[in-house]
């Protein structure tokens, strides 16, 4: 099986990493950390590797701004109640 390429999408200069698997974009936690800085607002990945994006947008939505940004940006993606974590990560 080939693994999905690691897409990117940029929020005000910093890069946010995902990749797709059937309908569902899972999304680097870690990319999200310095976003949320940006407003003083703290996230926590806990060590997960991955989130899809409603899982993402739970833990973004207290800065307004991005949520909204974020939500356009992935809006043709679908939700999954598993993660699929690729081995090896891409990130």
């Amino acid at each position: 099986m080939t693994l999905p390429a690691v897409k990117k999408v940029v929020y005000k200069d910093l890069p946010i990493r995902y990749y797709v698997v059937g309908t569902v974009a899972y999304i680097c936690p870690d990319d999200l950390v310095p976003i949320m800085e940006l407003d003083s607002k703290s996230i926590e990945t806990n060590g997960e590797k991955a989130w899809d994006k409603v899982e993402a947008g739970r833990r973004i939505f207290p800065f307004f701004d991005f949520f909204d940004w974020f939500s356009e940006q992935f809006d043709d993606y679908e939700y999954s109640d598993d993660v699929v974590m690729l081995d090896p990560m891409p990130w």
